[in-house]
């Protein structure tokens, strides 16, 4: 099977702790840094690159005889972005170093390749190794990029949602990875369409303060297990963010003002009328993407109902919604990766697997829009709601 390495950051130098976090202690006393290298020597990482900065020794001690490679970020001061790309060039340095073999040699060094990198911190204790294997699993073991999806802590916050590492890049990432430089991490290509996920409990939890750490101590993460769902399909992790998106464009819509439909902030701008029914597409695009194979704007379709009322365009937004939803759990990973193409008549607009359609010309299409309207409110003075945290109507 071929492998995935692993790059565990332990290069910071801990100012806002005023002490090494990286050598803080577990409860059975295992040094942080350590935990974190053989939680993903578990998952079945192979190599594990543990990259030092600030405190090398101290770090280089606490992981000693574990079977990790050691490199040093120089740089580490300006930032992770340096220390990313100081572990991808000690794995590239791996693959590149591989022997050549001949034969069944060749076959069995193939099947034992190094094809993505799992990237991690030490400092992010709810990230085990179940969670690790729950990322590899969604990744087909390095052939799809997935990130983890960190969800608030406060189930009253509708905000919180957020892409970020641990997360496994494909050897296609590679470039755009050892090319990082200062504080500028990986997160603009885990904002990409195409990008998977899996939620992490208390993902944004991590040991930057004494604050942090004495949560730590006083509730330390519960110890999970990989349950019996193993694995996950593609549909699931694809959108582990689906009803968090889809409820924040039902906050906006209903907020419609009936006496504004035809308000435009511009001449070159929709009405809001249209902009407000363009939203309530979303669901019923995702649902038609699922069950057909092509979308021709040639084809005669329905006419659409009248909308002049919020009511109205909730009612739309609903049933397109309810639609997506009941034909999300049959969905196949074979199905996700089928092509999928918009036309218009014999003319071609795009063509690419379901997966990236209904990431990004449904779902990043539909906040895009949805970005837009929190505009108009703007001009006419009414109120935004929150979407990812407190507007500023809300503070």
């Amino acid at each position: 099977m071929s492998r995935v390495g692993a790059v565990l950051l332990a290069a910071g130098a801990s100012r806002r702790l005023a002490s090494p976090k990286q050598l803080l202690l577990e409860a059975d006393g295992v040094p942080r840094v350590r935990r974190a290298a053989d939680q993903l020597l578990e998952a079945g990482c192979s190599p594990v690159v543990v990259v030092t900065g600030a405190y090398a020794d101290a770090v280089s001690a606490a992981v000693h005889g574990l079977p990790v490679t050691l490199v040093h970020n120089a740089a580490y001061a300006d930032g992770m972005g340096t220390s990313i790309a100081r572990g991808i060039r000690a794995l590239q340095t791996a693959v590149a170093t591989a022997p050549a073999l001949d034969g069944g040699a060749r076959a069995d060094a193939e099947d034992d390749r190094i094809v993505a990198v799992l990237i991690a911190a030490c400092d992010m204790p709810t990230a085990d190794r179940a969670h690790h294997s729950k990322l590899l699993k969604t990744s087909r073991f390095g052939l799809i990029r997935v990130g983890s999806s960190y969800v608030s802590l406060n189930s009253s916050d509708t905000g919180g949602i957020m892409p970020g590492i641990p997360a496994i890049f494909p050897l296609a990432d590679w470039a755009a990875l050892h090319a990082l430089s200062g504080d500028r991490g990986a997160k603009a290509l885990l904002a990409e369409s195409d990008t998977l996920s899996v939620p992490l409990f208390r993902g944004m939890f991590d040991l930057d303060t004494p604050d942090d750490v004495a949560a730590w101590r006083a509730s330390p993460p519960p110890t999970f297990s990989p349950s019996s769902d193993f694995p996950m399909s593609i549909a699931q992790t694809a959108f582990a963010d689906l009803d968090h998106e889809f409820a924040n464009t039902r906050r906006m819509l209903e907020r419609i003002p009936a006496d504004h439909l035809d308000y435009t902030p511009h001449p070159k701008s929709w009405p809001l009328r249209k902009l407000a029914a363009h939203l309530t597409d979303f669901g019923g695009w995702g649902s038609y993407t699922i069950q057909h194979p092509v979308l021709d704007f040639a084809t005669p379709q329905p006419p659409r109902p009248p909308m002049n009322s919020a009511e109205d365009f909730l009612k739309a937004f609903d049933e397109g919604v309810a639609g997506f939803k009941a034909a999300m759990p049959g969905t196949t990973d074979e199905q996700m990766m089928e092509t999928w193409t918009m036309k218009n008549g014999d003319a071609v607009i795009m063509s690419m697997p379901k997966l990236a359609v209904l990431r990004g010309m449904v779902i990043s299409h539909m906040i895009h829009h949805r970005a837009q309207l929190t505009l108009y409110y703007r001009m006419l003075d009414i109120p935004v709601p929150g979407l990812y945290g407190p507007s500023a109507d809300e503070q």
